[in-house]
């Protein structure tokens, strides 16, 4: 019965021994999205500064936001935000690794609500 109760403790603990390659994304998009105004003005609307940044324990690739409603007045650099319909697509879908901030800037009032629709994690 004692060797039970062991072999049973022991394959508990195997993960916390070898935890393997599993990533904090799993259960949840971990994609910290920021924003601030820069003081800068375009046709009256105040510049804001978006700054978005994996805390995934991967790179991710594809990232794509919900932009439905999305307007500017500031021309966005399309290798950092390419628009099309209500999907914003990050860096053209290439990958952000760890910690890397994905910034772009936007002019319009109210700030616009950006949130995560899908990405790929890429652990290798």
């Amino acid at each position: 019965m004692a060797s039970i109760f062991y072999f049973l403790s022991f394959i508990l603990f195997l993960p916390l021994l070898f935890p393997g390659n599993a990533s904090n994304c799993l259960s949840g998009m971990n994609l910290e999205i920021t924003q601030s105004k820069t003081g800068n003005w375009a046709h009256g609307m105040p510049e804001m500064k978006v700054r978005i940044i994996n805390r995934c324990d991967c790179a991710v690739a594809e990232v794509k936001l919900n932009c439905t409603g999305f307007q500017t007045y500031k021309t966005e650099d399309a290798s950092v935000l390419s628009i099309s319909g209500d999907v914003c697509l990050l860096k053209n879908g290439k990958s952000i690794p760890t910690n890397q901030p994905v910034e772009f800037l936007y002019a319009w009032d109210p700030p616009f609500p950006f949130q995560p629709i899908s990405f790929k994690e890429s652990c290798n």
